[in-house]
């Protein structure tokens, strides 16, 4: 029998659609270029945040996303180690606690719990702060998961559900009916008939709407991580300095870097972050690093002495307006497009599958999702 649906692309975007398809009975058959989390998937942190999402449709994709984590956590054949630890931001100086305040401000309105919190207070939550901070922000209900765990729990779900998960094949091409729609997908491993596509290939995404005609405005935005080796808890909530705001939202091209510190349960703890255009190089670059460990020692002295064990980098799928597509395309019948997250992939995940879901099989969306259209992008193109 043929797919229903050909998913391209194995990350957790991917195979969040794979799981929330395959579970309303469409035949899923999902194509990886490479294994499960081999992209951007597998060389990121696990941030389930609402602090750094725009009021609006950024916003409530956030919110809805991290209550069904809520569910899936328990829902999923593996251990995702989901935890809702809370996050805080930490302001260095005035202008920066002025930004945290303005963040708050925007999101109690919107109902998102958070709240302004003092020098004394954040040291009460994280002892092993640099005593100099000026205050900072709270945010309770933000969590994380292990977010290579998490894309393979939902690719072994989908699985279950009786999709096909087939990895290192790529995508050579499309094909289209002389009415342009989808008819099959041509891999290395052979032709497969479908009538539907999604493409899910994260900041790989344009190469595959080339296939269609589409442009696709996803760039690869890279990212470094330094993971210590195992060490007892010395960071109780994950923790970035309040300057990270301006790194998310900032288009430079030139390097921006942040403070961005978590402890995970495994023992190791996260050091990120930098944001950068430069291509497809994955390659890591030892200057970032010295300057991603030089910040978060800033704000944790105590991390020094602490080995690093392990470095990489991963390329953030960045669109120009900072908001996924995640739509069906207007111009080529059964193309769908979920991809353009950026840096909130993992968070966003599960409400992008249920959303393509229920697109697909003609359901009303969870959300509105006319903000989400690849059309916006029209007019710039």
């Amino acid at each position: 029998m043929f797919p229903d649906v050909v998913i391209i692309g194995g990350g957790i975007i991917g195979c969040s659609c794979a799981y929330y398809l395959s579970r309303e009975g469409v035949k899923v058959h999902l194509v990886e270029r490479g294994s499960i989390a081999s992209g951007t998937s597998g060389a990121c942190e696990g941030n389930i945040l609402q602090w750094d999402k725009q009021p609006g449709i950024e916003l409530k994709l956030g919110v809805a996303s991290a209550l069904i984590y809520e569910t899936l956590s328990e829902e999923l054949p593996l251990d995702i180690e989901y935890v809702k630890k809370g996050s805080i931001l930490v302001a260095e100086n005035p202008e920066d606690l002025s930004g945290a305040e303005q963040i708050v401000r925007s999101l109690q309105s919107e109902g998102v719990p958070c709240q302004l919190a003092s020098r004394d207070d954040l040291l009460e939550l994280e002892p092993n702060l640099a005593r100099d901070i000026v205050g900072g922000a709270i945010f309770p209900d933000d969590a994380q998961v292990q977010p290579m765990l998490t894309t393979f729990a939902l690719a072994q779900a989908a699985r279950e559900n009786g999709a096909v998960i087939q990895t290192f094949t790529e995508v050579k091409s499309i094909e289209l009916s002389p009415e342009r729609s989808v008819v099959a997908v041509n891999t290395t491993a052979g032709r497969i008939p479908t009538k539907a596509v999604v493409c899910a290939a994260g900041a790989w995404s344009g190469a595959i709407g080339r296939m269609v005609g589409l442009d696709i405005p996803v760039l690869p935005r890279k990212g470094h991580i330094v993971v210590t080796e195992p060490v007892a808890n010395m960071v109780n909530c994950k923790v970035m300095e309040a300057g990270y705001t301006q790194t998310v939202g900032s288009d430079e091209r030139g390097l921006a870097i942040a403070a961005v510190v978590e402890h995970t349960r495994s023992g190791n703890i996260l050091l990120g972050s930098s944001r950068e255009f430069a291509g497809f190089d994955r390659s890591v670059d030892p200057d970032v690093i010295s300057a991603i460990v030089a910040r978060a020692l800033r704000f944790f002295p105590c991390l020094k002495g602490i080995h690093a064990i392990r470095t990489y980098a991963g390329l953030r799928p960045y669109t120009p307006d900072h908001l996924p597509i995640i739509a069906e395309a207007d111009i080529v019948k059964g193309f769908y497009v979920a991809t353009g997250h950026e840096g909130v992939g993992i968070c966003l995940g599960p409400i992008t599958g249920k959303l393509i879901s229920q697109m697909i099989t003609g359901q009303e969306t969870d959300l509105p999702v006319e903000q989400l259209s690849l059309s916006r992008f029209a007019d710039s193109l």
